[in-house]
């Protein structure tokens, strides 16, 4: 039997601090921030994460329909753009980056209101519909059930950076704040 896990891993970069969203950069793709992650993994080994040119608008269009999604299930964001986390842990994302920061909220500690769920990522949810589980959106109180049904991913910790665009992406389960930290 699967064990839930009974809090979310927030991961980020250490330099920017937690809780930052790529989303919400006032220059979109052509931001000297996003620039520079755009190229940073061919001038830092332990920097693993890939963006492609147009990711900023795609992710802005999957968090709009993210977000419609959760208010039709009964959700009340209090943010245009989530910020990200996992169920439980994911080594995975973890070791994306070689100076990550971690972050670990209890369950318990976020308001239903604000968080949402995806199986998995929520840019693999929303863009494809081959799975029962695709294009939903679940609630806090699903949790168990959505375990429960579909199990959590077992292979996030097998599947190398480099090569995980061959596999169905699904390492872990997103958890999606639609909140400020401490606020919710």
């Amino acid at each position: 039997m699967t064990r839930l896990p009974d809090f979310a891993s927030h991961y980020y970069l250490r330099e920017t601090g937690p809780f930052r969203s790529l989303s919400e950069l006032p220059g979109g793709s052509e931001d000297p921030v996003f620039l520079d992650l755009l190229t940073r993994h061919q001038r830092e080994a332990g920097y693993q994460r890939r963006y492609g040119r147009n990711y900023i608008g795609v992710r802005r269009e999957v968090e709009a329909r993210l977000r419609e999604l959760f208010i039709a299930r009964g959700g009340k964001p209090r943010r245009d753009h989530p910020f990200y986390m996992v169920l439980g842990e994911s080594p995975w994302f973890r070791d994306l980056n070689a100076n990550q920061g971690e972050l670990r909220i209890p369950l318990s500690e976020l308001d239903p209101e604000v968080t949402s769920l995806t199986y998995p990522d929520s840019f693999i949810a929303l863009t494809r519909d081959d799975k029962p589980y695709y294009n939903q959106v679940f609630l806090l109180s699903e949790v168990s059930k959505l375990v429960t049904r579909f199990g959590i991913p077992a292979n996030d910790h097998v599947i190398p950076y480099e090569r995980y665009w061959e596999t169905d992406f699904e390492l872990y389960i997103e958890v999606q704040l639609w909140d400020t930290p401490g606020d919710c």
